[in-house]
């Protein structure tokens, strides 16, 4: 029987979604890919993330960036505003 090992995303995924302690999550452990469960999991519970890199969040959504307080709703105001700090 072979071992599976889980990606750096999908631990950072699943502790997003077990741990209720308010911790902030780093997601730059997670690609592309995990931005979809990331606003998932957000639109269950209030979830704050740490992110080192432009993740593509698709076209509608809401996030708050914590460093100028700015609500933005699509990559365009995502990255005119989160492109100053990465």
């Amino acid at each position: 029987m072979s071992t599976k090992e889980l990606s750096g995303g999908v631990k950072t995924l699943m502790l997003m979604a077990f741990d209720d302690s308010g911790k902030i999550f780093n997601a730059s452990a997670c690609g592309d890919n995990c931005a979809k469960w990331i606003l998932r999991i957000a639109g269950k519970k209030n979830l704050t993330i740490n992110l080192h890199h432009i993740m593509d969040f698709g076209k509608d959504f809401e996030a708050k960036i914590l460093n100028t307080g700015e609500i933005v709703h699509s990559m365009a105001e995502f990255i005119s505003v989160a492109g100053k700090y990465v």
